[in-house]
């Protein structure tokens, strides 16, 4: 008789973030000075995996999650007290540390994407704040809005990359956030038009890796080169602009080598100017007559024209992991006027994501027979479902919860199996050349 599968949930979220080394950065960060009545390994767990208690996030509702799960009655003071800048330095920590984590178990990538070491993700989003804050976060739109933080991420899609967060005022431009380096090669990056610059374009080809990006609507470079030919009385493009020649286009596809000419940074009081060859792909959309136009590195033999725009789709990939963030572990919930209590709740949320995932990992190697149907959005509003049980599993004595790890183990090895067979994920989609997502033309 075959055996049921069972996961270890208590022993894997405990060996991603260990009593023992949570303590040592409280220490180090400066969040405990000295052991009082609130333990901080229970006070991490509550904010990690307490948003889903009550009707909102808020420091009450944490506190009586805290109480809950270790039995403990506190004083709202002694508990809001806690939120320091040194609680904040050991969230950040922990967040570092567990996003390299992630860095396990990386695969190898399939279809139209197989050619690059990695697919990496960049894109920001923002949160609104009270008022009070607009010192440290101003916003953008202060006729309504005067505080706003902004969360810059760079996502790998199998792992085998670097990821990072940082947080900002929405002020702060997206472009120069994203460091590139010696890091990149060999990977695609994908982002929006909040980081079209042709800096960063020369930066990553200088660093051997790949990017692609849409074309700013108003760009108008130099087609120097053709990579397909066409017949009959094809329009000539080499030597024209962009602009000159767009209007008169009718092909399906628009596959041309370009050149650009920007600023480099100035030197003894001189600016120099670089010029760089990119590729240009346009393709026609039949519904509105118009060309979306992408602007590449990656080479013909590398990556097909007619698979750029569904490989561009898997940049919504990091706009479900904000859909995440916000629908799931409530990121964007910060009702406080405080610097320390609203950046411990941004990374807090950011913690609750990391624990799902390291857990989905696991289910995923006990479930390889059914790899095709365990979406993560689907994921994620089961482990918000049974978040507080978590907490419970997590503080109290392994003697008290064992069957509810029994009961938790057996609902999520069910329920994270999608039972819809047909239905890929999006990675998945994009490896098959399955266009599923429209892409913005931001």
């Amino acid at each position: 008789m075959a055996r049921t599968p069972t996961i270890a949930i208590r022993e894997t979220l405990c060996k991603l973030f260990p009593a023992r080394r949570l303590r040592a950065l409280a220490r180090a960060s400066g969040a405990v000075q000295r052991e009082r009545k609130v333990d901080i390994a229970a006070l991490f767990w509550t904010l990690v995996l307490g948003f889903a208690v009550g009707g909102e996030r808020s420091i009450a509702t944490l506190r009586r999650a805290y109480e809950r799960a270790t039995g403990q009655c506190l004083e709202e003071s002694s508990f809001y007290d806690r939120f320091t800048p040194g609680l904040v330095k050991l969230l950040k920590a922990a967040v570092a540390e567990g996003l390299d984590q992630m860095r396990e178990g990386a695969r190898a990538l399939r279809g139209p994407l197989a050619a690059f070491r990695d697919l990496v993700l960049a894109d920001a989003t923002v949160m609104r704040l009270k008022d009070l804050l607009a010192g440290v976060y101003p916003a953008c739109r202060t006729n309504h809005t005067r505080a706003a933080l902004k969360l810059h991420a760079v996502l790998s899609v199998t792992g085998a990359s670097r990821q990072s967060v940082k947080l900002t005022a929405e002020r702060v431009h997206d472009g120069p956030v994203l460091k590139v380096g010696p890091w990149v090669r060999g990977r695609l990056l994908l982002f929006d038009l909040g980081y079209f610059r042709y800096q960063l374009f020369a930066c990553i080809t200088r660093n051997g890796g790949y990017f692609l990006s849409r074309l700013k609507r108003h760009a108008n470079p130099l087609i120097v080169a053709v990579h397909r030919v066409h017949r009959g009385r094809a329009l000539e493009l080499h030597g024209k602009r962009l602009q000159e020649v767009l209007p008169q286009l009718e092909r399906q596809v628009l596959d041309v080598e370009i050149e650009v000419r920007f600023p480099r940074r100035r030197y003894a009081g001189r600016v120099h100017r670089h010029t760089q060859r990119l590729r240009l792909i346009g393709l026609l959309d039949s519904d509105s007559g118009q060309y979306h136009l992408y602007c590449t590195n990656i080479p013909a033999d590398k990556l097909a024209a007619e698979d750029v725009r569904a490989v561009y789709a898997a940049r919504w990939q990091v706009e479900l992991l904000f859909k995440e963030l916000k629908s799931e572990y409530r990121i964007d919930e910060l009702p406080s006027r405080r610097r320390a209590v609203v950046e411990a709740l941004v990374y807090a949320a950011l913690l609750s994501f990391i624990a799902s995932r390291r857990l989905f990992a696991v289910v995923q190697r006990k479930l390889r027979q059914f790899a095709d149907r365990l979406p993560e959005q689907r994921w994620a509003r089961l482990f918000a479902a049974i978040a507080q049980d978590l907490l419970l599993l997590l503080v109290r004595p392994p003697r008290e919860t064992r069957i509810t790890a029994r009961l938790l183990c057996t609902l999520l090895l069910h329920e994270a199996v999608d039972p819809n067979r047909n239905r890929p994920t999006l990675i998945a989609a994009v490896e098959m050349r399955r266009h599923r997502y429209r892409t913005k033309t931001a």
